[in-house]
C-alpha cells in the first residue's frame, strides 16, 4: 500500500499548489507487469503473423498439409483485437497514473520551474495530435532532470526511446490497415508480417528503454522523498 509523506511547501510548476508525496513503488511495479505483457502479446502476435505467413506459402507450393495450416490458424485466432486493445490500455492507464504521481513529486524536488509543461499535459499530450508528437518526451526527460539527485539529463537514453515508440506507432498503424483487408494476397501476407517485425522490434526497444526510465525515477523519489513529520 502507498504511504503519503508531507513534501516541502515548494509551489507547483507554472505556479500550481504544492502536493504531498507520493509513493511511486507499488505503481512502478504494476506498470512494469503490464507493460511487460503487452510487449510479450505482441511478440506473440509477430511469431502468429509469420507462422501463417509461411504456412500458406509452404500450402501453395505443396510442401504443408492442411492440418499444420489448421494448427497455425488456430493459433492466430487467439490473437484477436480486443485482447491486444485491453492489454495496451490496461498498461497505459497505470502508466499514466505513474507519471501524474512522478510528475508531483518533480515538481517538489526540482522547484517550480523545474517543468516545462503544466500538468494537464502529463495526461493530455497523449492524447492530443501533433503535440502527441514531442510533448509527452518532454514531460519525461523534465521528471528525470528533477528527480535525479544531480539534475543529471538522460542523454540519448529517451531520444532513442521516443523515437522508437514514434515511428513503431506509424509502422504499427501500417500494419493494421493492411490487415484489416476483407481479403489478403500473398504479397499482402509478406508485407504483413514485416512490418508485424519492425513494428514489434521497436515497440520492445521503447518498452525496455520506458522501463528502465519507469526504475530509475521511481528509485531516485523514493531515496529522496521528504521525511515523514509529526
Amino acid at each position: 500500500m502507498d504511504h503519503s509523506h508531507q513534501a516541502a511547501p515548494l509551489a507547483g510548476a507554472n505556479g500550481a499548489g504544492a502536493r504531498p508525496y507520493r509513493a511511486v513503488t507499488g505503481l512502478s511495479v504494476a506498470a512494469t507487469v503490464l507493460i511487460l505483457l503487452s510487449l510479450l502479446y505482441s511478440v506473440l502476435l509477430t511469431v502468429s503473423d509469420w507462422r501463417v505467413y509461411l504456412v500458406v506459402e509452404h500450402y501453395l507450393a505443396g510442401t504443408a498439409t492442411l492440418e499444420e495450416a489448421q494448427s497455425a490458424d488456430d493459433f492466430s485466432s487467439f490473437f484477436t483485437w480486443w485482447k491486444g486493445l485491453l492489454v495496451i490500455v490496461a498498461a497505459g492507464v497505470v502508466f499514466l497514473v505513474w507519471l501524474w504521481r512522478a510528475r508531483i513529486n518533480a515538481e517538489s524536488l526540482g522547484g517550480p520551474d523545474s517543468q516545462r509543461r503544466v500538468r494537464g499535459w502529463v495526461v493530455g499530450s497523449w492524447m492530443t495530435p501533433v503535440a502527441n508528437l514531442w510533448i509527452p518526451y518532454l514531460i519525461v526527460t523534465d521528471i528525470w532532470k528533477a528527480s535525479a539527485p544531480r539534475r543529471s539529463a538522460p542523454g540519448a537514453l529517451l531520444v532513442v526511446w521516443w523515437g522508437a515508440w514514434v515511428i513503431g506507432g506509424y509502422v504499427g498503424q501500417s500494419y493494421t490497415y493492411l490487415v484489416m483487408k476483407d481479403s489478403l494476397t500473398e504479397d499482402d501476407l509478406r508485407r504483413a508480417v514485416y512490418l508485424s517485425t519492425v513494428s514489434t522490434v521497436l515497440y520492445v526497444l521503447a518498452g525496455v528503454l520506458i522501463l528502465y526510465t519507469v526504475h530509475r525515477i521511481s528509485t531516485w523519489q523514493t531515496l529522496r522523498r521528504p521525511a515523514p513529520t509529526g
